[in-house]
């Protein structure tokens, strides 16, 4: 099997993640936070060290601030709603994923607050400034478009957010663990969010959003946290303000497998890895004018579109021959409307560190039999 459907969820895993999920289960397998014996000690030690991980990875001050999420939709919409208030004016890149677009559709339709879309194509700067109001509270943006790898100057976005006391969230998806990433004073936005299971090597059942203060925010999900349980709200001090309920130890615990994994490879490795892999299938492709490339630069996931068969006929034919890819709007219609391919969607191809260069020559071969 050629498995070229990393951007959905990264496969294979590196041994020591599963190992770990594993441990954890047999080892250190109590509730974290619950209770004082040593299985439970464990698991909050174990919990603990992941999110000092997190941190060192992205060179993120606070790792208590980071707040561990099933996956990176949970992180974003608890990033948004936490900070949302009445009359709000939000805006978001026209590369949003669903688990951005339809939380914010959502506050919209309760009457909530209003939205405006700004480009990340061309002057970002120019685009943004274009669009705020007075009210305008909040600013979303994903930093790599799951669809064809366009990226968003984020630094750039989240300076410009913080010199106007604009909420800043940043969806990392597609770009953590692929690339070199740390965040400055000057370019530390307000919340960042990522799944555990994509370029960071997790498993499924983790994400995290890191919040650079808990100030101000309202709370997401109510229940038990571990500490204060005679209070009938939730403790205001992070994480515990946000993590109500038994977190999944295993999937963290195979989180810091992952992060450990990346980084003895080393994140500059790892992009050039996918790049030149991406690389290498566009230069086979763009030879045939029957396929339309849509690719950001230097990403490692591409899109394409091949006259005379759907996308999702190829990848159906595709998947016969034991290749993985994924057809139709990736759940990112905004992306899709503005490369042009909203009506069916585009094959997306997306690849991993442990992807080879003969997997994509043998795609290439059998992707162009097809046509």
């Amino acid at each position: 099997m050629i498995y070229f459907d990393n951007a959905a969820t990264t496969w294979p895993k590196p041994p020591s993640v599963l190992g770990e999920a594993r441990r954890a289960v047999e080892l250190y397998g109590g509730n974290p936070g619950r209770s004082s014996h040593a299985l439970s000690l464990r698991a909050a030690e174990k919990i603990d060290e992941v999110r000092h991980l997190v941190a060192a990875l992205f060179a993120l001050p606070y790792p208590d601030h980071i707040v561990f999420t099933q996956n990176a939709t949970y992180a974003l919409n608890l990033a948004i709603r936490t900070r949302v208030r009445q009359g709000m004016h939000i805006l978001i890149s026209n590369r949003e994923h669903n688990a951005v677009y339809r939380p914010v559709c959502r506050l919209v339709q309760d009457g909530v607050a209003e939205f405006d879309v700004f480009s990340t194509d061309g002057n970002v700067a120019e685009n943004i400034l274009s669009l705020l109001r007075p009210e305008t509270g909040m600013l979303i943006c994903n930093h790599i478009s799951n669809v064809d790898g366009a990226t968003a100057p984020i630094g750039e976005i989240a300076a410009l957010c913080r010199a106007r006391g604009i909420y800043c969230i940043l969806d990392l998806s597609q770009s953590a663990g692929h690339l070199p990433l740390t965040f400055t004073q000057d370019t530390l936005p307000d919340a960042l969010c990522a799944p555990a299971h994509k370029g960071l090597f997790g498993i499924q059942g983790c994400g995290f959003a890191w919040l650079r203060s808990g100030a101000g925010l309202s709370t997401f999900l109510e229940g038990g946290s571990g500490s204060a349980s005679r209070m009938p709200t939730m403790p205001t001090e992070l994480p515990e303000r946000m993590e109500a309920g038994t977190l999944p130890t295993p999937a963290i615990a195979a989180l810091g497998e992952g992060i450990r994994f990346v980084r003895s490879v080393g994140l500059e490795a790892i992009a050039a890895h996918e790049a030149a892999l991406a690389d290498r299938l566009c230069t086979r492709l763009a030879k045939e004018n029957r396929i339309r490339l849509y690719r950001g630069e230097g990403a490692g996931l591409l899109s394409f579109v091949c006259r005379g068969i759907s996308p999702e006929a190829l990848t159906a034919a595709l998947d016969g021959r034991g290749i993985c890819v994924r057809s139709g709007l990736h759940c990112a219609p905004l992306s899709h409307a503005a490369i042009g391919t909203i009506e069916e969607g585009t094959v997306r191809v997306s690849f991993s560190y442990f992807n080879r260069a003969s997997e994509v020559d043998r795609f290439a071969d059998v992707l162009l039999s097809l046509l």
